[in-house]
């Protein structure tokens, strides 16, 4: 269960709540695919601004972002080191007294190769970008006071992250815009997949493990939300969150289930026993060693689910472009497939269906859910009711319907299984002005194609499932 290794780095922006049971493969694939439709609407406006609009704007303007933060990264390893040699005196550092043992003790600093070349490739010296950093802070009475108590206060986490400070951030950041770019529309296939290559290899580069990686996302994270000595000290709720949810993230074998080439297979180990000095270990191990059975059996239908989905129609979906059509959910959405991840999984818990042993769900429609057996229907009984797969489906198709709020769907009828399925278009069109001004009619004329192909994708799910 491979995805686009370099999106697997995506992985991190999943990791805001507390999960008490293994990730299953339909949330880690929506975890590593193209941003939600808020997120689209916001990139683009941010993009258009900056006048990016095609590969070579797009790149240049990856660039700019990385030598704009570039100078901020390495004041974490300083302040780390300079803390465990030199213990609870950083808040008492001056430029005035103390410049001249601070730049020895920099220039002594081993940097990471790795980032070395990054500084070197936004033109600057590793240890005066540090001595530059560095400075800053010191000259700042209350960040000095911030960085003091944030280093005791996370040392085992920066004994594997100071190395590389919050960059992770910033590497992260890129291949978000480029998988945003991408959706809509301003890169080709070819464009997309040469920068993610870019982006993704100096991620790899950077970091030799998930652990590594972890550590350094949960740092940059932390910088983010503890913005006061005082938020430091007593951690909000949503710092505390990340702590347990990282935690408990250890438990997962990201090495098989979202390998990333080049990295080793290093376990968690480390990271985990970084992070139980500030979680509530017990709890939360026993939490997950005490998982239900019924938590557990849907963890394995879903991954199940989804290897079916990925083998049978996921080669039909990419031949035919509808990636986004299948893939894209939001919070209109009236149909599901397995890859929507996390919405996925939690409407199939609400419905308690009597699946059998060896019947796996793959996609949710407003009422009814398609398994691999055939369709249960939940529209007009008090129980749900299932019906096998026929031999042939007769699907019609309908004109667009635009639900305001910039949601347009296409509407779809399945006659023998009674069943409506609604297919949101992409961004890409509804953020598109000269289609919406189009009339229902037209627009339906202007997306035929993708209709067509949606149409055939659903009258062949019979055969695509023997």
């Amino acid at each position: 269960m491979i995805f686009n290794p370099y999106l697997n780095l995506r992985f991190i922006n999943h990791l805001n709540e507390v999960h008490y049971v293994p990730f299953s493969a339909p949330e880690l694939y929506w975890a590593t695919q193209t941003c939600q439709s808020e997120v689209l609407a916001y990139t683009e406006r941010l993009l258009r601004q900056d006048k990016v609009s095609n590969y070579t704007s797009l790149k240049n303007y990856l660039i700019s972002i990385r030598d704009t933060d570039a100078w901020k990264i390495g004041a974490f390893k300083f302040f780390h080191h300079y803390n465990k040699t030199h213990p609870n005196s950083i808040s008492g550092l001056s430029l005035k007294n103390d410049s001249t043992s601070m730049e020895k003790f920099i220039d002594e600093l081993e940097i990471n190769p790795n980032l070395g070349d990054y500084y070197e490739e936004c033109g600057h010296d590793p240890h005066l970008a540090l001595k530059y950093s560095v400075s800053k802070i010191i000259c700042d009475e209350r960040r000095l006071n911030w960085m003091n108590t944030f280093c005791d206060k996370f040392s085992t986490i920066l004994d594997i992250a100071a190395d590389t400070g919050i960059v992770l951030s910033n590497l992260t950041k890129q291949l978000d815009l480029v998988d945003s770019a991408f959706s809509i529309g301003i890169i080709n296939q070819a464009e997309y997949d040469d920068l993610l290559k870019i982006c993704g290899e100096r991620i790899i580069k950077m970091y030799s493990s998930w652990g590594e990686y972890l550590a350094a996302s949960l740092l940059c994270k932390l910088y983010d939300i503890c913005l006061s000595s005082a938020e430091v000290k007593y951690l909000p709720r949503q710092a505390q969150t990340l702590l347990d949810s990282y935690y408990l993230c250890c438990n997962n074998d990201l090495n098989d289930i979202l390998t990333v080439p080049g990295w080793d297979d290093a376990d968690l180990r480390d990271l985990k026993e970084a992070l139980r000095p500030l979680v509530n270990a017990e709890s939360l191990d026993s939490r997950w060693n005490s998982a239900c059975n019924r938590e557990l059996v849907c963890v394995n239908k879903l991954t199940g689910g989804f290897r079916l989905f990925e083998e049978k129609f996921i080669p039909y979906i990419r031949e035919h472009h509808l990636n986004l059509f299948i893939k894209e959910s939001g919070k209109f959405d009236e149909f599901i497939p397995i890859v929507g991840g996390k919405d996925f999984n939690i409407y199939l818990k609400t419905l308690h269906l009597p699946l059998v042993e060896n019947e796996v769900p793959l996609m949710l429609s407003k009422f009814g859910l398609f398994t691999n057996l055939g369709f249960w229907s939940f529209d007009v009984s008090p129980n749900a009711v299932f019906t096998q797969w026929p031999e042939h489906l007769t699907v019609d198709a309908g004109i667009p319907v635009n639900k305001d709020y910039g949601h347009i769907s296409i509407p779809f009828y399945i006659r023998e299984l009674r069943c409506d399925i609604n297919i949101s278009l992409p961004h890409q069109y509804t953020c598109n002005s000269l289609f919406l001004k189009k009339s229902p009619t037209e627009q339906a004329e202007y997306i035929r194609r993708e209709t067509d192909d949606l149409q055939t994708f659903f009258s062949r799910l019979p055969q695509f499932l023997k």
